[in-house]
């Protein structure tokens, strides 16, 4: 057998063969494959569709995202000036209140004072009503120990 002669029956039935084979193909191999093929494409151009999407949405979020952050950030801003504001006003009531209080409180001991000193003042009247007694009785040789006597010892003292 000789590779490089030409036979025509051997022809033929390799043109049969590849004949039957590429109906085989045709009929059963090809067309699954093709589909395969079409799906596979329609899901890379549904995932590339997707994606697309995807990167969209993320722009968009991404804008949001610094819109809310801004937004935050004012609002922020805005709580802190109130929360000074408040705790500024929170503290001036608390001087004025202490202020007022420190006040009721000095007059309360001036009143307090003062009241010690009138009783301070009339106890000394009085020793000096007993005083004044004591001494107008050692002077006029007697005892002046009647109510009547006293109670003209006390109008002198406060004549004083």
């Amino acid at each position: 057998m000789d590779l490089f002669r030409l036979d025509p029956g051997l022809a033929i039935w390799t043109w049969v063969t590849f004949g039957c084979l590429c109906f085989i193909v045709a009929k059963w191999v090809l067309p699954p494959l093709l589909r395969n093929l079409e799906t596979r494409e329609r899901a890379i151009a549904k995932s590339v569709d997707d994606a697309s999407a995807l990167e969209e949405r993320l722009k968009q979020l991404d804008e949001e995202r610094i819109g809310v952050l801004a937004q935050a950030r004012v609002q922020g801003e805005g709580l802190i000036q109130e929360a000074r504001r408040q705790a500024e006003e929170l503290r001036q009531n608390l001087l004025d209140q202490a202020a007022r209080e420190t006040e009721s409180l000095i007059a309360q001991g001036r009143a307090k004072i003062a009241d010690e000193r009138r009783a301070a003042v009339d106890a000394l009247r009085e020793e000096l009503a007993e005083f004044a007694l004591s001494c107008a009785g050692t002077i006029v040789a007697a005892t002046l120990v009647g109510e009547k006597e006293r109670q003209w010892a006390r109008e002198q003292a406060r004549r004083l």
